[in-house]
């Protein structure tokens, strides 16, 4: 049985409780076209077909086919909250976050001390998730492909390229989280049942494939839901999105690769591409009117949209903003920022004062995550950012730097000033460049979809002094600070494969040390 199977398994049994044969679920894609276009609120409000045998109909109605594709967007935000599910275990596990949860009530205390193991309930993480919404975008492709001649060339283009920018998306994400991974290209059950783990070099190229399709598919303008009409709202991939993401798989395929070094200037090309797109341009306020973390606020490359009705504009609003102290259940309110993010800010730093939060309890200060200000409340003004500028700039940082381009300085710069910094004014040498970047992305990016931990692991083969041993498992270390103990193989840098996926699969196989 394939990583994915049963993720989606539980999904269409949600469906169609009958159906209990796994195979032939899987035969049936058209149960999945079900389940996206009915349940969850959509951009596009439509009713369920009659029957199941919906896959020609579907792809052949645009509002139907546009709703398969949107939803997977509103099951990120909504079903599992996938920016603060995957901003705490990789905050937790790094130096960003103190959790307060224990072994009792959450995995969260296991991921603190650097203790996963394969036994751990990982359902709500990237594997089961990613792989199911990389199922419903292999649906979407196929079915487009198959049935979609009757829609419109433009809108067929939109929905195409969306699929492949989803699918590119959590393939990077798995590859991230876990190295080596399956690559999911298919529905069919005959293939999708025998795939085993692939390298993390061609996930990372595969995603680079796709990114590249979705470019080529996608408009250059941010639509609604009619796949037609310019809209303002930045929560449906477009040309920028792709090449934003695109940047960034470049980055760190190089980064992978010393063999290979010229992603680092398809790095630096991906993200001149939307530096220079006047759409976007770096928030002059950190907070406030016409502040970063604000809906379609400029500096915005793509953001989830939240659904209503809600009590909350963000996820990571609701559960990052502390209203009293920390409860122990690791999730809503039960983080901090932890001492090492904490100090890690020079002085004067404007992102220490507007991003940072604090409440006093019994006389203790606790810190937190304050990048979005909203908690609680129904009035919407915050969308969920998950590609942003700054993140671009730094990334042509990088890749300038790895190339030996000192203009790299140029990009560092106009983050720090940004940030009421001064200009950098160390060395220009690779090692100095690439160790003041990565300071650069700790404080500018900290909590945002686990950068912290990916940088941190990638940088092991960089020439930055900073990089998860370094830092993790260094004499007086992060990890012993934590309570936990940093192994000399370096296993703990991989989340385990989830024991269950072993056990169905026998083509997958586990991390080494877990």
């Amino acid at each position: 049985m394939h990583p994915f199977n049963l993720a989606i398994k539980k999904l269409v049994m949600k469906i169609h409780h009958t159906h209990n044969n796994v195979s032939r679920l899987f035969l049936v894609p058209s149960l999945l076209i079900l389940a996206l276009i009915s349940g969850c609120r959509k951009f596009v409000e439509i009713p369920p077909p009659n029957s199941e045998l919906v896959t020609s109909s579907t792809f052949n109605n645009a509002a139907a086919a546009t709703s398969a594709v949107t939803n997977i967007y509103t099951q990120m935000f909504q079903n599992t909250p996938e920016s603060v599910v995957i901003a705490i275990q990789n905050g937790v596990l790094a130096d960003e976050l103190t959790t307060y949860s224990n072994s009792a009530m959450s995995s969260y205390f296991s991921f603190y001390r650097n203790a996963m193991t394969s036994a751990m309930s990982l359902t709500f993480g990237e594997w089961e998730n990613a792989y199911s919404y990389i199922y419903q975008a292999n649906a979407v492709i196929q079915g487009l492909e198959q049935y979609g001649g009757g829609l419109k060339t433009n809108v067929k283009n939109q929905l195409t390229g969306e699929a492949y920018f989803i699918r590119a998306f959590w393939h990077f994400y798995l590859t991230n989280a876990y190295g080596d991974a399956p690559i999911a290209l298919t529905t069919d059950y005959k293939i999708t049942s025998q795939l085993s783990r692939s390298p993390r070099l061609q996930v990372l190229q595969q995603v680079i494939s796709d990114l590249t399709l979705a470019q080529s598919f996608l408009n250059s303008n941010y639509i609604d839901a009619t796949d037609t009409a310019t809209t303002t709202d930045r929560v449906r991939p477009n040309k920028a999105v792709a090449s934003a993401l695109l940047a960034r798989a470049y980055l760190y395929k190089a980064d992978y690769d010393k063999n290979d070094p010229s992603g680092y200037q398809a790095a630096v090309t991906a993200a001149s591409s939307v530096i220079g797109n006047s759409a976007y341009k770096l928030c002059d306020n950190l907070s406030g009117e016409n502040s970063v973390f604000l809906k379609n606020s400029t500096e915005a490359i793509w953001q989830l949209f939240t659904p209503l009705p809600a009590n909350y504009n963000t996820n990571d609003g609701n559960a990052f903003i502390l209203l009293g102290m920390p409860n122990d259940s690791g999730t809503e309110q039960g983080n901090t920022i932890s001492p090492q993010l904490l100090g890690a800010f020079e002085n004067d730093d404007k992102r220490k004062a507007n991003w940072i939060g604090s409440i006093t309890e019994e006389g203790e200060t606790y810190y937190f995550p304050y990048k979005y200000k909203v908690q609680t409340g129904s009035a919407i003004s915050e969308f969920t950012m998950v590609l942003r500028l700054a993140e671009q700039f730094l990334i042509r940082a990088e890749a300038k730097a790895e190339l030996g381009d000192v203009t790299a300085v140029d990009d560092l710069n106009a983050v720090r000033r940004r940030a009421g910094l001064p200009n950098y004014a160390g060395a220009r040498d690779k090692a100095s460049l690439l160790t003041a970047i990565q300071h650069e992305r700790q404080v500018e990016l900290f909590t945002e979809w686990g950068h912290r931990w990916f940088d941190l692991n990638r940088a092991v083969h960089t020439a930055s002094t900073i990089n998860v041993n370094t830092v993790m498992g260094a004499p007086g270390n992060v990890s012993a600070a934590k309570g936990g103990t940093w192994s000399s193989d370096g296993h703990q840098q991989l989340y385990p494969i989830p024991l269950n996926e072993i056990t169905v699969n026998p083509h997958i196989t586990q991390n080494p040390g877990y």
